[in-house]
């Protein structure tokens, strides 16, 4: 049957879903001040962050170049919300493509937030999710074709890729809350689970925002008391049936390729949904919303003591539905998560309590770093606009403001899906040598320790930021007046080169006066956070050691003219019905992650528990690359010679995304040899030969040391250069012994 609502509801559900009445002309001048973002914030009483995060679909302001000309409205997708105390609040009226909300709650807080996907897909009609409104291939990838000179028409997108490693479903998502220690299952950081758009053919949005809000407050509730749900069958039954009742009707009503009608069986969703319940499972599809309810776990939480518990520090989320990450966090489907403990507390207390800075306190800022495209390349008849320009909070070269002699926090999260951010310098052109001075206090949303912040965090060090990578940062301004202009080296590899950009302006100005006496950064390590104990360095013995390959290669597996590249790990595309790791829980293992791509340096992530990396292999360093560097080149003819050239020292530092160094190909001289069987038998497996040419791939790789604590569940690794992810290069991995998985991830 399907829902009715009291009126009640329904002048609640309007007011909630309400968007914004502001007139969108559009204005993309580089320039302007930065944007706070609104924040959606957790109760310091009741220890809860409670709130909506909504999926919509609007016109934006949006520039064609970095110098913000063209400007134009384009349709996103976009994330918009509100907190649970003020329902009502209007989103920020301005019409620039900001992220979503920053949440922001505390380690051992509950997370409670609802999450609907309230887009029309009608305005987004060739991306298929199973079926759809749009004129998709029949597999369900999406396709672009352009018309040619000559007549006719010809495919440029999908070509060789096949689905479900392929672009597509980009109106149905979830949320990935990157950074998080916490389950991986049923409400918690379930990227296995897909929230396709609330049904609109009856005139109304179904199901309509009232009976969400009835229907979740007792699943929150219950998991208030009992934690996250366990199975699907301890959800309320009229949310059940009433999801079971959309999906069908959905599955018997959605056009396919344009036509009216009941999906082929192939494509339905329930199902699917059916075939897990009946393992069970949780189900994977929802029509509309979906309940978040996880714990961020202290020491000791609800009687429960856990191995980790939660960093306090910088995380995100953003959304995380394969075949659709890339295009989803282009459109700006991101958003800052703050989580704040003991870290938070030192360092604003000792920027209040310090008697030369209790004046003025640590003013902070949030910065997403995003490239915002409405539409990707691969599916552009051309394929070579290249990356869009960076921008930060939604406008580009954004102003930060502040006194002479401050210091500030500023926390950066690159939320970009393809490229790295190199952070180089501020300039100093007629400021007398003064400028601009950042030191480094965490990466990934752990906070470093003493001895890292000393060194990695030593003044105006230079760090690269991959896709998904975040850094804390203090920031001191000078005593002069002026404009100071970050640069930035945006690149796809591990060692980054070429000309600096600007990411953004800092304009120091005295307004009413410079502080005095100056502000500095912590020198001492009393003052310093200290490092929690469950961050201590792992060590072994390791209950195992693995060894993955990543590669992307643009020819060996498909054949013929216009083939796509294939993006593997270990030689596979991703496969949703397949465990390809299964660790056992509160283990240690090492695992060596290996790049065999020449130019391209994959930015590895796995969900849920962070790793330290205890060794890195540069194959195109410059030392590594000079054979007259006797101590550390890396001989094409002596794999043994193949290993890092410096030790990484103790203690370790913290990541949850790390970049797989780029690979180096020599030729041998014919001398040695010209045919595979003749080249020296160590060699061999690394040694390609062509037309009496043959050359040697020296892969380059790090080794990283992780614990799977607590949460037992299955979740993901992947490349985060997202269209990597979307077209394969991605595994599906378990926490606890599972042959077979029943999800398909796409």
């Amino acid at each position: 049957m399907r829902m009715k609502l009291s009126a009640m509801f329904v002048l609640l559900a309007a007011a909630l879903v309400a968007l914004p009445a502001y007139a969108q002309t559009p204005n993309c001048t580089p320039g302007r001040d930065l944007i706070t973002i609104p924040e959606i914030k957790s109760d310091n009483t009741t220890h809860k962050l409670q709130g909506t995060i909504i999926l919509s679909d609007e016109q934006r302001s949006f520039w064609g170049s970095a110098t913000g000309t063209p400007c134009n409205l384009q349709r996103f997708r976009y994330f918009r919300g509100f907190s649970a105390a003020d329902p009502t609040k209007p989103w920020p009226e301005t019409g620039d493509p900001i992220p979503g909300p920053t949440l922001r709650a505390r380690v051992g807080d509950l997370v409670e937030l609802t999450f609907l996907n309230q887009v029309n897909t009608k305005n987004f009609p060739n991306t298929l999710d199973q079926g759809e409104e749009g004129k998709g291939s029949p597999d369900g990838c999406d396709i672009s074709t352009a018309t040619r000179t000559q007549g006719g028409t010809s495919q440029i997108y999908p070509r060789t890729d096949n689905y479900p490693n392929c672009l597509h479903g980009s109106s149905t998502a979830n949320l990935h809350f990157h950074g998080t220690h916490t389950t991986p299952s049923t409400t918690g950081d379930n990227v296995l689970l897909f929230v396709h758009p609330a049904l609109r053919d009856t005139g109304k949005l179904e199901p309509e925002d009232g009976f969400v809000k009835q229907q979740f407050a007792s699943i929150f509730s219950a998991c208030e008391k009992n934690g996250p749900p366990q199975q699907w069958t301890q959800l309320p039954p009229t949310w059940q049936n009433t999801q079971k009742d959309l999906l069908n009707h959905y599955d018997n009503t959605a056009p396919y390729k344009g036509v009216a009608g009941a999906l082929p069986l192939a494509m339905k969703l329930w199902p699917q949904n059916a075939a897990n319940l009946a393992a069970g499972r949780w189900p994977q599809y929802s029509i509309g919303a979906t309940p978040y309810c996880f714990p961020l776990p202290a020491l000791l939480l609800g009687g429960q003591k856990y191995e980790m518990y939660q960093a306090p520090g910088t995380h995100w989320y953003h959304a995380h539905k394969h075949g659709s990450t890339a295009l989803n966090v282009g459109n700006g489907m991101t958003g800052a998560f703050i989580i704040e403990g003991e870290y938070d507390d030192t360092l604003r207390h000792f920027y209040q309590a310090t008697p030369q800075h209790k004046n003025w306190g640590l003013t902070e800022h949030v910065l997403v770093i995003q490239q915002l495209e409405t539409a990707l390349n691969l599916l552009s008849p051309t394929n070579k606009g290249g990356p869009p320009p960076l921008s930060v909070n939604g406008r580009l070269n954004p102003v930060i403001h502040m006194k002479p002699n401050q210091v500030q926090m500023w926390r950066i999260v690159n939320g970009d899906a393809h490229d790295f951010v190199q952070f180089d310098h501020f300039t100093t052109k007629g400021q007398g040598g003064l400028s601009i001075a950042w030191r480094q206090i965490a990466q990934d949303g752990v906070q470093f320790e003493f001895n890292n912040y000393q060194g990695l965090g030593a003044i105006n060090n230079k760090f690269n930021l991959a896709t998904a990578n975040r850094a804390d940062l203090l920031v001191r301004a000078p005593s002069k007046e002026g404009d100071y202009a970050l640069q930035v080296v945006t690149s796809v590899s591990d060692l980054p080169s070429g000309t600096p950009i600007t990411l953004l302006t800092v304009r120091v100005a005295a307004e009413g006066g410079a502080i005095d006496p100056p502000m500095d950064f912590i020198q001492h390590r009393g003052d310093f956070p200290k490092l929690p104990p469950f961050l201590v360095d792992i060590t072994g013995p390791f209950y195992k050691t693995r060894n993955l390959y990543f590669n992307t290669n643009p020819s060996s597996a498909r054949a013929g003219k216009g083939a796509m590249p294939l993006h593997t790990i270990n030689d596979k595309l991703f496969d949703g019905h397949h465990v390809d790791q299964t660790m056992t829980l509160n283990t240690v293992e090492e695992w060596t992650l290996y790049n065999q791509t020449i130019n391209i340096a994959h930015p590895f992530h796995i969900h849920i528990n962070p790793f330290q990396i205890t060794a890195v292999f540069q194959p195109n360093s410059a030392a590594a690359s000079d054979p007259g560097n006797k101590a550390c080149y890396a001989d094409p003819l002596k794999p043994d010679t193949w290993k890092p050239c410096h030790k990484i020292p103790q203690p370790y530092v913290w990541w949850d995304t790390f970049t797989i160094p780029t690979a180096r190909q020599d030729k041998l001289p014919t001398a040695v040899c010209t045919e595979l069987a003749n080249c020296p038998a160590d060699i061999q497996p690394y040694t390609a030969c062509t037309s009496g040419t043959c050359t040697v791939t020296i892969a380059g790789y790090f080794t990283m040391r992780s614990r799977f604590a607590d949460f037992t569940g299955q979740y993901v690794i992947h490349c985060h250069i997202l269209a990597h992810e979307d077209r394969g290069m991605m595994e599906l991995i378990e926490v606890a012994p599972l042959a077979e998985s029943g999800y398909i991830h796409h």
